[in-house]
């Protein structure tokens, strides 16, 4: 989200990734092109902080903890 407070809204480059996303959810299937590379250090960072996230949710839920998120 950005913007200011009181008005924030979704990156526009974000919408067709969300909205793919939520066909998947759905059971459809989606194809995904990268036109244009992001910063390589941003993007391991990013890549390590979501593999960072998905072992601490495993965990999570081996402990009988209930981990939910809202998009």
């Amino acid at each position: 989200m950005e913007g200011p407070l009181g008005a924030r809204a979704l990156n526009p480059a974000l919408r067709p990734i969300l909205e793919a996303l939520h066909h998947v959810l759905a059971g459809g299937e989606v194809a995904v092109q990268l036109l244009q590379r992001g910063n390589a250090d941003l993007v391991n960072e990013l890549n390590l902080r979501a593999e960072r996230a998905t072992e601490e949710a495993t965990r999570l839920g081996t402990a009988g903890d209930l981990l939910s998120a809202t998009v």
